[in-house]
C-alpha cells in the first residue's frame, strides 16, 4: 500500500511501514536539515516528494492508502461562536491532517502523540480528534487508559525494547477496524540494557568527549552515594517521594501560608544564621530560602506542601546520618542537584549501578533494565549510564528508538537527541501497523 509520512522527523513511520512492504509516496517535514537527512535515509523516495511545512504543501499530497503523523498536541478553540466541529480545530496542525483526510480519504490512519494526550485539556482534545475522524466516516480507536477499556499506552519496553516511553496512539479506518487493531504488547516484559550499550572499544573519540560527565556531575553522584552508604539497609527505607536536601533543618512556613506573605520576623527566624538579618529586606530574605519556596503566592499547591512535610519528617527521623560536613557540601551544588529521586526500591544503593538523569526536579535514579524516555525539549536530560559512567551515545539513542546504527542523524548532538525525542519508535509502530493492516475485520 501507499502511505504518506507527515511531521516526518527522522522517519520512524517510514522505517516501520517499509519493513512491512509498504511504499512512501510523500513526506512532509518543516525542518530543512531533517528533510536532507530523510532523503539520505530513504533514497526510495525522490527529494521532490519530501516537502516542508504541511500548511503550505497539503494540497500537493497525492492519493494514498495510509496516513501517518506524529502531530503536535495543541489546544483547540473554545470560542462560543464556532459554526461546527471543524472550526474547533482551525489554527492547529491537526486541522491540516483533517483537510488532507477530507480530500484524499485514505483507508487507514495511524497517529501518535504524547502519553498524557488522553487527559490534555481535561479530555477535550482527544474527544475533538475522535469526533473529527468519525465525522469523516472513520472507525477510530486509541490507546486509552486500561480502566476505560482501552489497550493502554504503548511503550517500547512492552515489545522487548529497553526503553520506557509511553505514548498515545490512534488508529482509524474507513469502515470497520479489525477486532484487535492495536497490539497490547507484554506489560510484564523484562528488558535489559546490555544489548543496546556500546562497549568502550566501540566508542569514537567524539563519543568519548561528548558523553563525558562534568566534574560537578560526578561529584554530585559521589556525594549522594556517601549518604546512601551511611543509611543502614533494613533499618532506613529510602523514600518514594523526592528527597529535597534543602528541607533538612528548614523552618520557613509552608502549610497555611507561604514565605511570600509571612511576617518578616518569622522569615528572619527561619533563615537564622545569616549576618545582619535586621537590616535586609523581605526580598533579600526570600533569596536565602530554597528556590521552590520563593514563589509569589499565598498558598503552595497540595503536592508541594506534602513533599515539604514528608521531607522534614524523614530528615528529622534520620537526622543522625546527616553530618554537618555532608550538608555543607550539598549546599555548594546548584538547586536541582540538591534533590534526589530514588526509583530503585530493593536495588543496590549505589547510584553508579543504575540509569540516571539530571533533571530540573533533581537527580533521578532508575533501574538499569530500561532507559527512561528520550525527551525533545532539552539535551541536558539525556540519560546517564551509571556502570559506564557516561551519557548515552548517539548510536545508543538510535537503538533505543528502534533505528539501525547506520541511520543518518543531524550534525549536532543536541539536535540529534531533540529529533530522537520527537521520533516515533520504529518497533512499536511496526507492531501497530501489522495489527491494523494484517488482521481481519471481525466486529
Amino acid at each position: 500500500m501507499k502511505f504518506v509520512d507527515l511531521f516526518a522527523g527522522l522517519g520512524g513511520f517510514h522505517k516501520a511501514l517499509n519493513t512491512l512492504g509498504h511504499d512512501c509516496v510523500l513526506a512532509s517535514e518543516i525542518d530543512s536539515e531533517l528533510r536532507e537527512i530523510y532523503a539520505d535515509n530513504f533514497p526510495d523516495i525522490s527529494k521532490n516528494r519530501i516537502l516542508g511545512d504541511i500548511r503550505k504543501c497539503k494540497d500537493e499530497i497525492p492519493s494514498h492508502d495510509i496516513l501517518c503523523a506524529g502531530f503536535p498536541c495543541q489546544p483547540f478553540s473554545k470560542s462560543g461562536t464556532q459554526k461546527g466541529l471543524k472550526d474547533k480545530t482551525r489554527g492547529t496542525l491537526f486541522h491540516e491532517i483533517v483537510d488532507v483526510l477530507e480530500r484524499c480519504r485514505p483507508e487507514y490512519v495511524i497517529l501518535e502523540n504524547v502519553g498524557n494526550f488522553e487527559r490534555h485539556d481535561e479530555g477535550r482534545t482527544w474527544k475533538i480528534v475522535r469526533e473529527s475522524l468519525e465525522k469523516l466516516s472513520y472507525d477510530v480507536q486509541g490507546t486509552e487508559h486500561v480502566t476505560s477499556g482501552g489497550a493502554g499506552l504503548l511503550s517500547p519496553h512492552h515489545f522487548g525494547f529497553p526503553h520506557s516511553r509511553e505514548r498515545f496512539y490512534i488508529v482509524a479506518r474507513q469502515g470497520k477496524l479489525p477486532s484487535e487493531s492495536l497490539p497490547k504488547g507484554d506489560r510484564s516484559c523484562v528488558t535489559n540494557l546490555d544489548d543496546t550499550i556500546q562497549k568502550k572499544l566501540e566508542l569514537h573519540k567524539r563519543d568519548r568527549i561528548e558523553t563525558k560527565l562534568t566534574a560537578q556531575q560526578s561529584d554530585c553522584i559521589d556525594h549522594w552515594n556517601k549518604l546512601l552508604a551511611k543509611l543502614p539497609e533494613g533499618q532506613v527505607e529510602l523514600p518514594s517521594f523526592p528527597i529535597w536536601g534543602d528541607e533538612f533543618q528548614a523552618t520557613y512556613p509552608f502549610e497555611t501560608y507561604t514565605p511570600f506573605i509571612a511576617p518578616i520576623k518569622e522569615l528572619r527566624t527561619a533563615v537564622n544564621g545569616h549576618a545582619a538579618l535586621s537590616r535586609i529586606t523581605r526580598e533579600e530574605l526570600l533569596v536565602l530560602l530554597p528556590n521552590y519556596a520563593r514563589h509569589e503566592v499565598e498558598e503552595f499547591p497540595r503536592w508541594k506542601v506534602d513533599f515539604i512535610r514528608q521531607n522534614r519528617e524523614w530528615f528529622k527521623k534520620h537526622r543522625k546520618y546527616f553530618g554537618t560536613r555532608w550538608l555543607k557540601k550539598l549546599r555548594e551544588f546548584p538547586p536541582s542537584l540538591r534533590k534526589l529521586e530514588w526509583n530503585c526500591r530493593g536495588e543496590e544503593r549505589d547510584l553508579w549501578r543504575h540509569v540516571l538523569q539530571f533533571r530540573p526536579s533533581g537527580l533521578r535514579v532508575k533501574r538499569y533494565s530500561a532507559c527512561p524516555s528520550l525527551v525533545a525539549m532539552t539535551s541536558t536530560q539525556i540519560p546517564l549510564l551509571g556502570p559506564e559512567r557516561r551519557f548515552l551515545t548517539r548510536v545508543e539513542g538510535l537503538r533505543l528508538q528502534g533505528f539501525p546504527d547506520t541511520h543518518a542523524i543531524p550534525q549536532s548532538r543536541a539536535k540529534t537527541f531533540q529529533a530522537l525525542g520527537n521520533a516515533v519508535h520504529v518497533g512499536v509502530v511496526t507492531a501497530i501497523a501489522d495489527s491494523l493492516l494484517n488482521r481481519k475485520t471481525i466486529r
